[in-house]
Parts: C-alpha cells; sequence; structure tokens
C-alpha cells in the first residue's frame, strides 16, 4: 500500500515564494484520490508580489522545495492581520 502525500515547508506557486505551506492528500473516496493544503502568514511577512502577481482563478504551478511539482487552485483569504491560501490539488500530487 503507497503512503499518503504530505509536505511541511516553503513552496512557488505561480511564482511567488511562500514560507509555510502544508499540503496533504486525503483518504481515497471511491478509488478517487484528491489533495489539499493551505499556506499562512502574517501580513508582514507577505512575500514579494503577493498577492498581484498570483492568478488562482485557474490551475497553477506548484513548486516543492525538494523539487516535486503539481497543479493547484488557490482561495486567498484576509482576516486584516493574516493571509490564508487554501489550496486543492487539481490532478496527481506533486511527484
Amino acid at each position: 500500500m503507497n503512503e499518503r502525500f504530505s509536505y511541511s515547508g516553503s513552496a512557488v506557486i505561480d511564482g511567488v515564494q511562500l514560507p509555510n505551506v502544508r499540503l496533504q492528500e486525503n483518504p481515497p473516496e471511491g478509488g478517487l484520490r484528491s489533495w489539499e493544503g493551505s499556506a499562512v502568514f502574517h501580513v508582514s511577512e507577505a512575500p514579494e508580489g503577493f498577492p498581484a502577481n498570483l492568478d488562482l482563478n485557474s490551475p497553477v504551478l506548484i513548486e516543492l522545495a525538494d523539487g516535486r511539482r503539481g497543479q493547484v487552485l488557490g482561495f486567498v483569504n484576509f482576516d486584516g492581520t493574516r493571509w490564508t491560501i487554501d489550496l486543492q490539488g487539481t490532478g496527481p500530487a506533486p511527484n
């Protein structure tokens, strides 16, 4: 049995370096596999190019620090002090 994908560390999403990204594969449902995650950081930690250079309206490339790649959709939220990007994998988990 294959171990489910998980990752915690930095990643580049659509060309923007994000410091704290967590990703995990969900348990299979009906034979289908999916993965998701998030990136959370304080407004003072916002990376250069965020959010102006981040296009999350369609699947974009995510590149993990260890070289694995995948495609994600992102949903950005700001609560006045923290940014949260909820990530939904589109296709196979980064490999």
